[in-house]
């Protein structure tokens, strides 16, 4: 049997992966020993889309991705790009706490219906002594412009603003749950930027 050089190996995996043909639960491992000491350069790859912008299945729970990422799935394309503690908002925080102005757009990603964005209930800030807490409601007014607190996307659109939190001054933030909303409190986390 012959033993098959990593780039093969890896080119192999790429074409099947490319086309769609299977995941990496169906991609047989290669056969034989691979060198250590080889003079051959290691195989780099291209971050993709996919790389970027995981979504994950039920079963594996809220996809997780960094600040600046995109979150792909139910018809919605959403990126957090940033949370920044200590910012400006119109008006000042009640004493101890301190504004978490957090810049997020909302697209509808599908061709045919028109989705509603995600509700200010449908976010959470997470702190790392485990708080959990909403955006500061219209009143004090939180950075303008603010995400819609609720609003209708047209396919193919998007919308773009602020999402405030008011933390304690000695909290430090962990991370952005966009969650699922549901009538009886929050649901469970779709995606989590950290």
């Amino acid at each position: 049997m012959k033993a098959r050089s990593l780039p093969a190996v890896a080119t192999a995996t790429a074409a099947v992966l490319l086309a769609g043909c299977g995941n990496s639960g169906d991609t047989p491992a290669p056969r034989g020993s691979v060198s250590q000491a080889s003079s051959a350069a290691p195989a780099t790859r291209t971050p993709t889309a996919a790389d970027r912008s995981p979504s994950p299945t039920e079963d594996q729970g809220p996809a997780r991705l960094k600040i600046g990422q995109t979150f792909t799935g139910a018809g919605w394309k959403v990126t957090v790009y940033s949370a920044k503690f200590g910012g400006q908002a119109d008006s000042e925080p009640d004493k101890g706490k301190v504004w978490v102005p957090t810049d997020v757009k909302i697209c509808n990603a599908t061709t045919g219906d028109s989705l509603p964005t995600p509700s200010w209930s449908s976010w959470q800030l997470k702190t790392t002594d485990d708080y959990q807490l909403q955006p500061a409601d219209i009143t004090p007014e939180p950075r303008q412009p603010a995400l819609p607190y609720s609003a209708t996307i047209l396919p193919n659109d998007c919308v773009r603003g602020w999402l405030t939190f008011e933390i304690d001054k000695g909290s430090r933030i962990k991370e952005i749950r966009l969650i699922e909303d549901q009538l009886f409190g929050p649901g469970p986390a779709i995606a989590i930027w950290g």
